[in-house]
């Protein structure tokens, strides 16, 4: 099977019906370009037509196995790549990484039908941002990538309640989260961002309950331990 072309979605109400209710738009200026990897093609269509019905996704391409992702990445480099792990040709460990070596910004969630703790660790070792069930939901879907477009990343070896609180935040509060470890003050974090030191504080009072933290030393100790932040 030849790669698709980029299909870029289509616009108008039926968009902003298919995101979760809160309609919180993905942390990209302009469009989050996307390429599925799945050989099964009626999975590959699902996830396909469910997100580009998202605000915030760009033009979605997609591949049936590791080999033909390598070579779409090399002449269309999408932003973020989802990754089956159970492929002919070209496995999606095999394929994970050779996307690390070659664009190791490049963040890929792997999503399997898969949820062995073994598959979810080499996953991680290997460099993935994520890593999701096939049978998750499309609102968890869109939450993950979400995360993993602003920065973060969700493991399900965390727990249900950790993985959970990652996916709460909202891409500005995993932008603040960042700053907040590298030891920045809230003036300090509010120039980085482009908004005040008040605004900031703001952030911080909504961040420090999803974290089940009191204070800024506890919700950086709770990023690293989630994968929040690197």
């Amino acid at each position: 099977m030849k790669p698709r072309p980029w299909k870029t979605p289509q616009t108008g109400p039926s968009r902003a019906a298919a995101h979760p209710a809160d309609n919180a738009m993905l942390p990209a200026a302009d469009s989050l370009r996307l390429l599925i990897v799945d050989d099964h093609s009626v999975v590959s269509a699902g996830l396909e037509a469910m997100l580009s019905a998202a605000p915030g996704i760009g033009p979605i391409a997609t591949a049936a196995d590791g080999a033909e992702a390598l070579r779409l990445c090399a002449s269309e480099l999408p932003d973020l790549v989802l990754l089956d792990l159970r492929m002919p040709v070209m496995d999606g460990h095999r394929t994970l990484e050779a996307l690390r070596q070659r664009w190791p910004e490049l963040r890929v969630v792997v999503i399997s039908g898969s949820e062995l703790g073994a598959d979810v660790k080499l996953a991680r070792r290997a460099g993935a941002a994520a890593f999701l069930s096939k049978s998750a939901d499309p609102a968890t879907v869109l939450q993950v990538i979400e995360t993993v477009a602003a920065g973060g990343t969700y493991f399900p070896e965390a727990g249900e309640s950790e993985a959970a609180a990652g996916c709460q935040l909202s891409p500005r509060e995993l932008e603040v989260l960042r700053h907040l470890a590298r030891g920045l003050t809230n003036d300090e974090i509010g120039r980085a961002l482009g908004v005040s030191g008040q605004t900031v504080k703001g952030h911080l009072k909504h961040l420090f309950p999803k974290l089940s933290a009191a204070t800024r030393t506890e919700a950086v100790s709770r990023a690293y331990e989630l994968g929040l932040v690197m």
